[in-house]
């Protein structure tokens, strides 16, 4: 009987959403000319994707008994990219 495997369905949506914020974000640089709007088109999505990236992260580790699949390695990685983004970030701007 297969498992379901639920913490692992929550995780990938949320990687999905995480790559359609990094996608709008993308796009909104490109159009925009403006670069007090661009700042603010291009910051809110990557710092949502981080706080997303962190949630993310920690319900794959709820679900750390589910199988592995497909799904789950792309939650994984997706996840813990934007983890690893938004220290980056977090850590540049309190040094610098």
């Amino acid at each position: 009987m297969e498992q379901e495997s639920k913490y692992t369905l929550k995780s990938y949506t949320l990687s999905k959403i995480i790559l359609f914020l990094l996608t709008v974000a993308a796009l909104a640089v490109m159009v925009n000319t403006n670069p007090v709007i661009s700042r603010f088109l291009f910051g809110l999505p990557v710092i949502l994707s981080g706080f997303l990236g962190i949630a993310g992260v920690v319900i794959l580790y709820k679900g750390r008994n589910e199988p592995i699949d497909e799904k789950k390695i792309i939650a994984f990685v997706v996840n813990s990219a934007m983890v690893l983004l938004i220290v980056a970030i977090f850590i540049s701007n309190t040094l610098y």
